[in-house]
């Protein structure tokens, strides 16, 4: 979960105003800024313009003075760096949405949360927080594709990937994949890798792990029935991949989840 320590709304300050942290304040802050800003990092100074966004990690310096007035709106919060970095948003720099105040609207929202603490305010925050970075996300992510003129090839990656992940128990191979994009292989890789930030043999596996935790938990169906379901001939290699993602063997899985004995166990 996402907690929200702190959230301001419109935080007005005097002209000239400025927050300063050498250290950073211990936790991720985004700042979204509604008046200029000078933003100073490894001794560098740079103008952040109205509708300007910043995403502070831990640990680093926070350091951001008004030109004159001091306007912005802020959240801070604790995650898991591999969380926040899931996002693949821009850390420690200055990106402007193209959708105006849609930042902003957001950290309204969660303000009027973290201030009335309604039932279950901290799942609404978290589940804010997220629905903004996706937003962001797909934005920055749906920029990158238009400025490389790659959109036609991006919707056809796109229906490829819908196409073996939703079938992820056929057998894919490094030679069948790109044939669905019609590329050669090298090309293939490189489009999905930048596409998607997975590679496609990793993206499948993860899909197939996910099924199979599923299956997992119906008892009436053992582990190599399990394995042959989402796609792995061999229930040894099955045994490999699962534990790798989940740290667990599949039969170690099953008692986590049941607590019981699973159709087959012995077979690992």
């Amino acid at each position: 979960m996402m907690k929200v320590n702190y959230v301001g709304y419109e935080t007005e300050g005097e002209h000239y105003a400025r927050i300063h942290r050498p250290q950073g304040s211990g936790d991720y802050l985004l700042a979204y800024f509604l008046t200029p800003m000078h933003i100073t990092r490894d001794n560098d100074i740079a103008v952040a313009m109205p509708g300007g966004v910043m995403l502070f990690e831990p640990g680093k310096e926070q350091d951001f003075s008004a030109l004159r007035e001091f306007k912005v709106s802020y959240v801070h919060f604790s995650a898991r760096k591999e969380e926040v970095d899931s996002f693949r948003l821009p850390l420690m720099e200055v990106f402007y949405p193209e959708e105006e105040g849609l930042v902003n609207q957001y950290i309204k929202e969660i303000n009027t949360e973290f201030n009335t603490r309604d039932f279950l305010f901290e799942y609404e925050m978290d589940s804010l927080l997220r629905n903004l970075f996706v937003r962001l996300s797909r934005e920055i992510h749906k920029r990158m594709v238009e400025e490389t003129n790659n959109t036609t090839m991006y919707s056809l990656f796109c229906q490829a990937r819908y196409m073996m992940l939703s079938n992820c128990e056929k057998e894919w191979a490094s030679t069948n994949m790109p044939e669905m994009v019609s590329l050669k292989r090298s090309q293939f890789y490189k489009y999905y890798t930048d596409f998607f930030g997975i590679s496609p043999m990793a993206d499948l596996n993860r899909a197939r792990i996910e099924k199979a935790k599923m299956l997992l938990t119906n008892e009436d169906v053992n582990v190599t029935e399990v394995a042959s379901a989402v796609g792995y001939a061999s229930i040894h290699h099955f045994s490999r991949t699962f534990k790798a993602h989940t740290g667990l063997s599949p039969l170690q899985y099953v008692k986590t989840i049941t607590g019981g004995r699973k159709k087959g166990e012995y077979l690992l």
